[in-house]
């Protein structure tokens, strides 16, 4: 699998780097720094998945997926954030497709069973029950 890893923390980025490539099926093809590295690495080597903060300097995360996802809808972009703020995680759940956790798992080569924790996780830290209060969550929040 190619992942590209984008991080406006150079730490962060080789770090995640030397703990994803400690499985031999994973190749780090390329980091980035900000929004617009992930735009140009998405588009010179069309990873399988892409790995980025959401909240950087310049462009965040959030608006190179926006532009990735208008020039590939099949892109496959994974988050990443040490901040909680409900906006953030919400525009995010938007590049969504609403897949099922098998789904889900085959699209990032994952157990179904760590896809479930995940999600589980995101719904705790909403505190929210279930995809349905997700669902309204968002319309409630995002779409007024």
């Amino acid at each position: 699998m190619q992942i590209i890893i984008v991080d406006d923390d150079r730490l962060v980025a080789l770090s995640l780097k030397t703990i994803l490539e400690a499985d031999p099926s994973i190749t780090v093809t390329a980091t980035g720094q900000d929004g617009a590295d992930a735009i140009a690495l998405y588009r010179k080597y069309h990873p399988d998945v892409l790995l980025m903060d959401i909240q950087m300097k310049s462009m965040s995360g959030l608006q190179a997926a926006e532009e990735i996802k208008k020039q590939d809808k099949e892109a496959r972009i994974l988050f990443l954030t040490t901040f909680f703020d409900d906006e953030y995680i919400v525009k995010a759940l938007q590049v969504a497709l609403g897949l099922n956790n098998r789904e889900i798992a085959e699209q990032l080569y994952l157990s179904e069973g760590t896809v479930r924790n995940y999600i589980s996780t995101i719904l705790d830290k909403l505190s929210l029950r279930d995809r349905t209060q997700l669902a309204v969550f968002y319309y409630q929040k995002v779409k007024r």
